[in-house]
């Protein structure tokens, strides 16, 4: 089979869908039933960038070539455009993606020039890991992660809710077949657009290996950078807001007692997202009050040390498509209290201290239980890892790949 991969999505740092695309474009050309994987960005044939990815606990390189784009022509304005907009750093890019002006203009825009391109090729799988897919004459994948933006478009900004609102819908109806992160959003999906059954597959995503149990002597090197000590903090790790739920899990924390909150205290690792400015003010709270060390954005070498380090991972999110922290934070070796919703007890798989995000107090008995039931916290390690094992990256680009069969005996 012959592929072309999506990549917009892939920059540093690699964080969710940028990860689970990184993770496609890297493993599935050395599957033996992909004859050959070209990545597409923005409307031209790219070459993947090369990112700094710790495998082993030092940094190594990783690129992959694809087939170059045909001999030059000269540029039409379209092209010149393009050129002028690339020639922008990627995290500006994204910033002015926010603005509804150019929103509009990359939905009006770059649909046709992939389809443009894409309609040049004879032969081959389109797959669209990032919720789009163009109108195009060949056999398409699409992925479609969550479905936030219909439940809860008042996590997105305006923006990129009338971008997708826009895009869903046409992509959902162009793509051969559509993959989802888990089964949860798969049978979302099903109800929200009235889908056939057989039109839908779940693909659970996997767990780096960086993510392991770690010695008490291994983590201190790394721990003592953020003045921490092993099994000495709670820990949560992810961008900075509205969608991960902080404001009900610090209102928990602050009603625990305190000798446990002084004891262990809450830990958060993760850079400022949209709409945050609330949760950094009880942030700030927490930290005034000696119970709560905010880390800001972390390099992605650190945390599996962090992970490996803490007492019990926090993560009562009010939804997730997939909930990757989760399954990264039971393969490190330490319980997990997540939430009840979506796709987070299929990922916890039974391991986990499961609880209602809207329910403060619910929360609060569930921290008490995760840091000081020695029982339950050796049993859910157990689990935990054991869970955490079937959920690999080789089995997610396995049945990927599957996928790609299925569409091309189609």
């Amino acid at each position: 089979m012959k592929i072309i991969l999506s990549t917009e999505a892939i920059h540093p740092p690699l964080a969710g869908i940028g990860r689970y695309v990184w993770e496609l474009a890297t493993r599935a050309p050395s599957h033996p039933a992909v004859e050959s994987m070209r990545f597409i960005s923005d409307g031209r044939w790219v070459e993947l960038p090369t990112i700094e990815v710790d495998d082993t606990g030092s940094a190594s390189q990783h690129q992959i070539a694809s087939h170059s784009s045909s001999a030059p022509v000269p540029l039409n304005y379209k092209k010149r455009i393009r050129q002028r907009i690339e020639s922008i750093p990627a995290k500006l890019r994204h910033h002015l993606g926010q603005l509804p002006i150019v929103s509009r203009a990359y939905s009006k825009f770059m649909p046709e020039l992939v389809g443009r391109q894409l309609n040049k090729v004879k032969e081959g799988i389109f797959h669209g890991p990032n919720y789009f897919v163009p109108k195009t004459h060949l056999p398409t994948v699409l992925t479609i992660h969550d479905l936030s933006i219909y439940r809860y478009p008042q996590w997105h900004p305006k923006a990129r809710v009338e971008r997708m609102l826009a895009t869903i819908p046409d992509s959902i109806q162009r793509a051969s077949l559509i993959l989802t992160d888990s089964e949860a959003i798969r049978l979302e999906l099903i109800q929200q657009f009235n889908l056939p059954e057989h039109k839908l597959k779940t693909v659970l995503l996997g767990v780096d290996q960086i993510y392991f149990p770690r010695s008490a002597i291994e983590l201190q090197p790394y721990l003592n950078k953020f003045s921490l000590s092993a099994n000495g903090y709670s820990l949560f790790v992810s961008t900075i807001e509205p969608r991960k739920n902080l404001q009900n899990l610090l209102a928990a924390y602050r009603a625990l007692p305190l000798s446990v909150r002084q004891r262990w205290p809450l830990v958060l690792a993760g850079g400022r997202g949209w709409e945050s400015e609330a949760i950094h003010i009880a942030i700030l709270q927490g930290a005034a009050e000696g119970w709560l060390k905010y880390l800001g954005f972390v390099e992605q070498n650190a945390l599996p040390y962090l992970y490996a380090g803490c007492r019990l991972f926090t993560y009562p999110s009010w939804y997730e498509g997939f909930g990757l922290p989760i399954a990264e934070a039971m393969a490190s070796g330490v319980p997990v209290l997540t939430s009840n919703t979506s796709s987070m007890p299929e990922v916890a798989g039974g391991a986990a201290l499961l609880v209602n995000p809207a329910d403060v107090n619910e929360i609060q008995s569930a921290l008490v239980r995760g840091l000081e039931d020695e029982q339950w916290r050796s049993e859910a390690i157990a689990r935990g890892m054991q869970r955490a094992a079937e959920l690999t990256w080789d089995a997610c680009v396995h049945n990927t790949v599957a996928a790609y069969q299925i569409v091309s005996s189609n």
